[in-house]
């Protein structure tokens, strides 16, 4: 579906937690742009920038499903909507597109975008099918998920259903583990529903798509970087994935079998993936764009607006990804928790001419927090190079050259010991 304005007129585009970007870009492409928003969501000063950009802006409570549908329902009727659409965080995706199919305005079937948004829902689909075999069973609160551990054995992955960002995601190794899972839920205030999954082993990748008319472009694979059990915590990614060429057509046949078995039809996907030694493994996919910085480094690498193409397409413009001529990664601070004295090399890091973005979210005189999900890392550095491999070796040259004081101990931006040996 394509959005036909009237003669004369911007087409009119009803989104659903719109990003600044996506704001800009959308009327960039000869949209009129409503966005509704939950102030919870963002900051005051991010929200600001929003209100400015859109033709119209709304919020709403978006923990209250029922008044999200009332107001994405009353805004598109009184304005004219042509089109809703919601490519931001998932929790709220299914309200969106319920209200999108019942008025017309739809750009994907409401059931394709609830498997995505469930993983329960997305493990059914996939054993049906015989797609990506995965032992797992589905646990309804905190209390059935010991037992349904000791059913897939151990280790097992256990992954909270209804929450995104890879939170509160654990991998159980003993019974004991029992005990930081149930502190670490505590801290989300989440109690189920649950999947408990076997622990696959074996590098991991996400797949970045652009689907229109129930077509699925592969615009291409990313390699992740993990951080340690038993949270996983994405430490980097690299785009292009070094991958071999046998594998990578494996990965994208599955993935586009896995969208289409969905029911998917328009719009970015971003599907992660887990080559194991009995093949590639669907782990979740999201009807969106890749967290992470993953559009950016798909745009050093290949050229490729992602988000732009999506807009593009939107107003019936098709976008062919093109290779990748480079390629680019990124890599996130995870600091040791405690009280920051200095940070040196910022500037140093910052003034390099193959560092595309770089951020560091603390201040000397902060307290560091502790890293348990996407959300809690500390900054970020993006960095282009011809090849995966000189992207990463930049990457590990500038966290290397990167120290923050914290207790008075020196430690570089990958979390080793600095170099200096001595309080600032």
């Amino acid at each position: 579906m394509t959005a036909v304005p009237p003669p004369g007129e911007r087409p009119r585009l009803l989104m659903v937690m719109p990003y600044r970007q996506f704001v800009r870009k959308a009327q960039a492409a000869g949209f009129w742009v409503a966005a509704v928003w939950d102030p919870r969501l963002e900051s005051p000063e991010y929200l600001d920038d929003v209100r400015a950009l859109a033709d119209l802006y709304v919020t709403a409570d978006f923990r209250d499903e029922e008044a999200l549908r009332r107001t994405v329902r009353a805004v598109a009727l009184e304005h004219g909507a042509s089109l809703i659409y919601h490519i931001g965080r998932e929790e709220t995706m299914v309200a969106a597109h319920e209200v999108a199919e019942e008025l017309g305005a739809e750009l994907n079937p409401a059931a394709a975008i609830r498997v995505l948004a469930d993983k329960h829902a997305m493990r059914e689909l996939l054993a049906e099918r015989g797609l990506s075999p995965v032992d797992f069973v589905a646990a309804p609160t905190r209390r059935e998920v010991p037992d349904a551990v000791r059913r897939i054995g151990f280790p097992a992955v256990v992954k909270p259903a209804a929450l995104a960002g890879s939170r509160g995601v654990y991998l159980w190794r003993e019974p004991a583990d029992q005990v930081p899972w149930t502190a670490l839920l505590d801290q989300y205030g989440y109690d189920g529903p649950f999947l408990v999954e076997e622990y696959l082993r074996g590098p991991e990748y996400s797949v970045e798509t652009l689907s229109r008319d129930g077509r699925h472009q592969v615009v291409g694979i990313t390699a992740k970087l993990l951080g340690p059990p038993p949270l996983f915590v994405e430490t980097g990614h690299v785009h292009p994935a070094p991958l071999p060429e046998d594998r990578r057509r494996a990965v994208e046949e599955l993935t586009g079998e896995f969208l289409t078995a969905c029911g998917y039809r328009f719009g970015p996907a971003h599907t992660e993936v887990i080559w194991t030694q009995r093949g590639p493994r669907v782990v979740e996919s999201q009807a969106r764009l890749g967290g992470d910085r993953i559009p950016r480094l798909v745009e050093l690498a290949t050229g490729l607006d992602i988000e732009q193409a999506v807009f593009a397409a939107l107003k019936g413009t098709p976008v062919e990804p093109p290779k990748a001529t480079a390629a680019a990664a990124v890599r996130f601070f995870t600091l040791p928790p405690g009280h920051v004295d200095a940070i040196r090399g910022l500037e140093t890091v910052g003034a390099l001419g193959h560092v595309d973005e770089l951020s560091l979210r603390l201040s000397p005189g902060d307290t560091v927090p502790e890293v348990r999900d996407s959300k809690s890392r500390h900054g970020h550095v993006i960095v282009s190079g011809a090849s995966p491999e000189e992207a990463q070796a930049r990457c590990a040259e500038a966290l290397a050259a990167i120290e923050v004081v914290i207790d008075g101990t020196p430690v570089r931006a990958d979390g080793r010991a600095g170099a200096l040996g001595a309080p600032a």
